[in-house]
């Protein structure tokens, strides 16, 4: 079933005709700057002005975490009281300790309870918890702080002193030590710096007992723990040199 339904309306109820055509421009509205507004403002050179139709609005939303309360509640009631005994009424509790009091078993229980806290009562009065100990005894000698002293210097012979890298104990009895020289900055090595490294005597410091004569400055060095005639040492170019004292 098709449904229709027809709109009419009388021309006049459209308005006017709209009939356009060429035609000059007209100025409807002039109107003349006023000069005394001027003193009611200042000259901005370069200006700059923003225009924001919409105003400017910001949305915070905040959710706490939420905390559970719980009420909690203690009832003290003095306990040991049966149940036909109201323990809120006095003269029925004096009437039932009474009771109690009279009863043969009470009177073995607070016996035994007794001797036990008369022994305690005895045992404290025995010890006098206040007395000093070791009232004769002297006071602790004073002991000196420790310290140390230099017994000897061993300086590099050299004219051009370099830092002392590694040094080795002698490991059989102490005797000597060996010392490497180098210098570990980088690229800061001067011209005509010795690669010599020396073994001391600890009781003369003024002359090296033996020198060793690396390719490059020794790094480190180590005696060898089980023939004190070895060492082994580690050069500044990775070289490892080996020497035998005997030889």
């Amino acid at each position: 079933m098709e449904i229709v339904y027809v709109y009419q309306r009388k021309r006049r109820e459209f308005g006017k005709q709209t009939q356009f055509r060429d035609r000059l421009g007209e100025t409807a509205v002039s109107i003349i700057p006023d000069p005394t507004y001027i003193k009611n403002y200042v000259e901005r050179n370069p200006c700059f002005a923003e225009v924001q139709s919409v105003p400017e609005k910001s949305e915070h939303e905040v959710n706490t975490e939420s905390i559970v309360l719980c009420n909690r509640g203690i009832l003290h009631v003095q306990g040991g009281w049966p149940k036909d005994v109201d323990s809120t009424d006095v003269e029925h509790t004096i009437r039932y300790k009474k009771k109690i009091e009279k009863d043969e078993e009470y009177i073995k229980s607070v016996q035994i309870m007794g001797n036990t806290m008369e022994h305690c009562i005895k045992q404290n009065n025995a010890i006098d918890i206040y007395e000093e100990y070791f009232v004769d005894t002297p006071d602790a000698a004073t002991v000196d702080p420790p310290n140390a002293k230099s017994l000897n210097v061993y300086r590099d012979p050299n004219k051009i002193k370099r830092a002392a890298s590694y040094v080795s104990w002698y490991p059989d009895d102490g005797h000597k030590i060996a010392v490497a020289y180098s210098q570990l900055e980088f690229q800061k090595t001067p011209a005509n710096m010795s690669f010599d490294s020396y073994i001391w005597d600890v009781e003369n410091p003024n002359v090296p007992d033996q020198t060793l004569t690396p390719s490059s400055p020794l790094v480190c060095i180590k005696y060898n723990p089980k023939d004190p005639h070895i060492l082994v040492g580690g050069s500044y170019n990775g070289l490892l040199s080996y020497w035998d004292t005997r030889k």
